[in-house]
């Protein structure tokens, strides 16, 4: 039998194209840490029933995404410093090691993208939309690790992109300057003359940079002025209120 010139038509459940909508919004800091959510209103903004978004949050609750208070109402968590900087540092592994993978696999239209998404990342720097910059920074590194080879490193990435995601929107206080401490160009450079170590290194450099300079200058749940309940799951790290400053900026 001849193949037909048609693709196949995408299936999926709603519920699962919920939990995917709200999965990547969350991944890509659309919520702020400490919003609160309910499922009516989502579901009024997704423009669905109201029984799928309850499915995707049930969901999200169990991957760390969100947080369920006493009240039955859902908040995006805030991360105390010492869990975010857990967080970052072994996204810092992780990643790297993703992208020494993908150094040899990726291709000639991957290379292409990332070249794309680099210079959209410095437009939105310089129109100071935290927003657009963190969207286009998620696509940037995800392009990167499709090309690993390793489904579940790849899995694991996004369980820490989920729960790391909503405090990168701190980064809209450093956002003029932030072009200073990425290393995503110098990651594309190596991986287009597969230099596998250079490629690992300068994606893990980016990444720890971020979260040094966020350390910085963000709010966490574990600080003194902080309003917002600590997720139980993180009441256990010992409270500290240390600055870092960042190696690598001027700030």
């Amino acid at each position: 039998m001849s193949t037909l010139p048609v693709a196949q038509i995408n299936f999926a459940p709603l519920h699962e194209r919920v939990y995917v909508e709200l999965r990547q919004a969350l991944m890509s800091g659309k919520f702020e840490p400490g919003q609160k959510l309910t499922s009516r209103k989502l579901a009024a903004a997704l423009g669905t029933s109201d029984m799928p978004v309850r499915a995707a949050i049930s969901r999200l609750t169990a991957e760390g995404g969100l947080v369920q208070r006493s009240n039955g109402t859902f908040i995006v968590p805030r991360v105390t410093r010492p869990a975010f900087k857990e967080l970052m540092e072994l996204r810092s592994l992780l990643e790297g090691r993703a992208t020494s993978l993908a150094c040899g696999r990726i291709d000639a239209e991957g290379l292409r993208r990332l070249h794309k998404y680099s210079d959209e990342l410095d437009r939105a720097a310089a129109a100071d939309d935290i927003l657009k910059y963190l969207d286009v920074n998620q696509k940037l590194k995800f392009t990167i690790y499709s090309y690993c080879g390793s489904p579940k490193l790849y899995l694991l990435i996004e369980i820490l992109w989920l729960q790391a995601g909503p405090a990168l929107r701190y980064h809209a206080k450093v956002l003029r300057g932030i072009t200073d401490i990425n290393f995503h160009r110098q990651a594309i450079t190596a991986l287009g003359t597969r230099k596998r170590a250079a490629a690992g290194v300068a994606i893990a450099r980016d990444i720890r940079a971020g979260m040094e300079a966020l350390l910085a200058v963000a709010q966490f749940a574990d600080d003194e002025t902080s309003e917002e309940p600590i997720p139980d799951d993180q009441r256990r790290v010992r409270k500290t209120g240390a600055r870092i400053k960042c190696r690598y900026c001027r700030w």
